[in-house]
């Protein structure tokens, strides 16, 4: 029992410390810019696993912004809006508050801050298949970062501009790219990142129907992730070189490296990897005339892109709040959030400890 009453008192005090909404912390800091600063890269981190919050403090952070008479701090509100609303699929939205945020970071002569917003911009251009328009907006954002020489950057951006190439079937002008990245991230010594360029080299060695040049790339590729013990990514590696292998007529190869790929995505159940797989698999069998085991694994890959596609609609249906709503709601809402884990976290370490004690019993 007294381990109980301990674990809850140190529940209540811990609760105790978190009612007080991170927002409201955040929006007392007495520094306006550095307010600013803050409530950005709290929403910014927001992003990708609670973009509803994430919302919340971009809106705070334009309201604050606006404080500052700072061009370069109100722009940051708009590209977290920008970003949000890419996330979203309102492309127009994210265009428009992009835009604004460039204009704004123009005006302040912000380099930095002008290249993040063209890239932005050429990554909502690349995903309306835009190609023109979002090479434009790379091409800009890659003078910026050599201005700034930004080699981590550069090193990211020129890796768009190949997916771009790639994307519009330009296999040796995407090699083109992707060589001149490798070269950057072999200079800066990011292991990701060159393992990254080898892999796209390799596929697009591929592509090019070079095979033996793309076995080099994609061997390098997948050593340097074994290297950093990059699992979810060994899958990428692991489908491209059963496809270079099935294409040589290697099956036993081939299928080695479909069964790694097939236990990874099976262990950490990573559907996107599983669609390749499946893709190379109804590949696989289809080479080799076996085709009741292609369409099967074919329907399998369809059934599953569907799935995910339909998943990625309904994420993307987010119902923001809207701009007019008093932002103290938005703040009591949080606390609201706040309450609710603290309680439902009481309840959890209380029944935790009533096992652990009835184990004792």
């Amino acid at each position: 029992m007294r381990i109980l009453i301990l674990l809850i008192f140190a529940a209540i005090n811990c609760f105790s410390q978190t009612v007080d909404s991170l927002l409201y912390q955040l929006k007392n800091i007495p520094n306006d810019t550095e307010r600013v600063n803050q409530i950005y890269k709290a929403g910014f981190e927001l992003r990708n696993s609670n973009p509803e919050v994430a919302y919340q403090y971009a809106l705070v952070c334009e309201k604050e912004a606006l404080k500052t008479n700072s061009n370069k701090h109100l722009a940051k509100g708009y590209n977290l809006l920008g970003v949000l609303f890419f996330k979203k699929g309102d492309y127009a939205s994210a265009i428009k508050f992009q835009k604004k945020a460039l204009k704004l970071n123009q005006a302040a002569k912000y380099n930095l801050g002008i290249a993040i917003n063209q890239t932005n911009l050429g990554n909502i251009y690349s995903e309306l298949n835009y190609f023109n328009q979002a090479e434009a907006y790379y091409l800009k954002a890659l003078e910026a970062y050599n201005t700034l020489n930004n080699k981590l950057q550069i090193t990211r951006c020129l890796m768009n501009i190949g997916s771009l190439k790639n994307d519009q079937k330009q296999y040796d002008a995407a090699k083109m790219q992707f060589k001149e990245a490798l070269v950057y991230a072999n200079e800066i010594g990011d292991l990701e990142l060159i393992s990254d360029c080898n892999s796209n080299i390799g596929t697009n060695f591929i592509n090019l129907n070079n095979l033996d040049s793309a076995l080099i790339y994609l061997e390098e590729g997948l050593k340097l992730r074994e290297m950093i013990d990059n699992e979810l990514e060994k899958t990428n590696s692991y489908n491209n070189l059963a496809h270079l292998h099935i294409l040589k007529k290697e099956f036993d190869k081939a299928k080695n490296y479909l069964d790694m790929s097939q236990t990874i995505c099976d262990k950490y159940d990573y559907p996107e990897a599983k669609v390749e797989l499946y893709g190379t698999l109804s590949f696989y069998y289809e080479t080799q005339k076996q085709f009741e085991s292609a369409l099967i694994w074919q329907k399998k890959q369809v059934a599953l892109n569907d799935s995910l596609q339909k998943i990625d609609k309904e994420n993307s249906q987010l119902q923001f709040l809207d701009e007019d709503q008093s932002l103290s709601n938005t703040a009591d809402e949080g606390t609201s959030r706040l309450w609710l884990y603290g309680i439902i976290g009481l309840l959890s370490i209380i029944i935790v400890a009533l096992i652990i004690k009835r184990k004792h019993e």
